[in-house]
């Protein structure tokens, strides 16, 4: 049953008293109609309990926007919601529609820096499927007894001649009276031959759940500095600061604790609201936790980031040992579940959950 309210409804009572669900929760598609976001398909959801977010068919089946009880739990860059049209795939060029958001998704071909891999083959910066339209898109709201779930789904390709053929189905769906929101991902390779597969999660939580307030607790086997700059924040990297001119980002690699039945947890949590965020994942699926420390005026960010590789691009992959192949034919799943925390009780029960270093 749905919870609303402080109690739990069926399905027969929660319908005698609306005239349509849309009055509490569910699914409201639209089309941004300016700026740079003209074009853009979207489809809002709202769960009932304060949980709102985003989801943009046109660009990537990411999510943009996202609230609890009116509180941002996102960063938005800003570039906004750029139309796919206007990305730049050389190089850095990413960053100029990289809207950030609640979800940004890095892949298939390459996730992390520019490079050049397999004979000279130029990868832009965290790849081509964020700027993805979707198609066989659908956003609906499906009851199970007395269970409702709001569902958004499309399939993205990336795809060229002589090269990959993949697809990417997801699957996003948050329950009725819930705080608590599900990416399923599929990707499959319809190409015959082994393609290359990176595919990263970039969550991007910002003010006011990222503030000096706030902290990431995390379970790990070790946590590792990309770089010099990381390397000097090392002691602090779970801790934040106020918004810094001149901020040079720090980047983390957490190889963390799964529990029995191999899921691995990460809370970021604000002690002055009481709220914070589970972002809980497959680690055999994505093995990697990075971690984007951004404590700067305007770029004021914590990434959190499940993937099944490291931000070193293809070619650092590569040479790593890390890189991973789709075979032709190959199904992959991956999914990442967030859930909102909110008050003593839940924090306390999130953080008991987690797995000891």
């Amino acid at each position: 049953m749905a919870r609303l309210w402080g109690r739990e409804w069926t399905k027969r009572e929660l319908l005698e008293r609306v005239g349509d669900l849309a009055q509490v929760a569910g699914i409201e598609p639209f089309t941004y109609r300016d700026g740079a976001r003209e074009g853009v398909r979207a489809v809002r959801v709202r769960t009932g309990r304060g949980l709102t977010f985003t989801v943009l068919p046109g660009r990537g089946m990411d999510i943009s926007h996202a609230a609890y009880e009116d509180m941002p739990l996102a960063w938005i860059a800003p570039t906004g919601e750029a139309h796919a049209h206007a990305f730049e795939p050389q190089e850095r060029g990413w960053l100029r529609t990289f809207s950030g958001g609640l979800l940004t998704t890095c892949g298939l071909s390459n996730a992390g820096t520019h490079n050049e891999d397999d004979g000279g083959e130029a990868l832009g910066l965290h790849g081509r499927i964020a700027h993805a339209p979707a198609e066989e898109e659908g956003a609906w709201t499906q009851w199970d007894g007395d269970e409702a779930e709001m569902v958004v789904s499309g399939t993205l390709r990336e795809a060229r001649v002589f090269g990959e053929n993949l697809r990417l189905t997801r699957r996003i769906t948050a329950p009725l009276g819930g705080a608590t929101l599900r990416i399923e991902d599929r990707v499959e390779n319809r190409g015959f031959r082994e393609s290359p597969l990176m595919l990263l999660y970039h969550l991007n939580f910002g003010w006011p759940l990222v503030s000096e307030d706030t902290e990431l607790i995390l379970g790990a086997h070790r946590t590792e500095a990309r770089d010099a700059a990381a390397e000097r924040g090392r002691d602090r990297w779970n801790r934040f600061e106020a918004p810094q001119p001149g901020y040079e980002e720090q980047v983390f690699f957490h190889d963390v604790v799964p529990d029995a039945g191999g899921t691995a947890a990460a809370l970021l949590l604000n002690r002055a609201s009481g709220l914070g965020v589970r972002i809980a994942y497959d680690r055999a699926a994505l093995p990697h936790l990075i971690q984007w420390k951004m404590m700067g005026q305007g770029d004021y960010v914590c990434g959190i980031e499940p993937a099944n590789c490291r931000v070193m691009g293809r070619a650092g992959e590569r040479a790593a040992g890390r890189l991973q192949f789709i075979a032709p034919g190959e199904v992959r799943h991956f999914g990442v579940t967030l859930s909102v925390l909110k008050g003593e009780a839940e924090i306390a029960e999130a953080k008991a959950a987690l797995p000891e270093s």
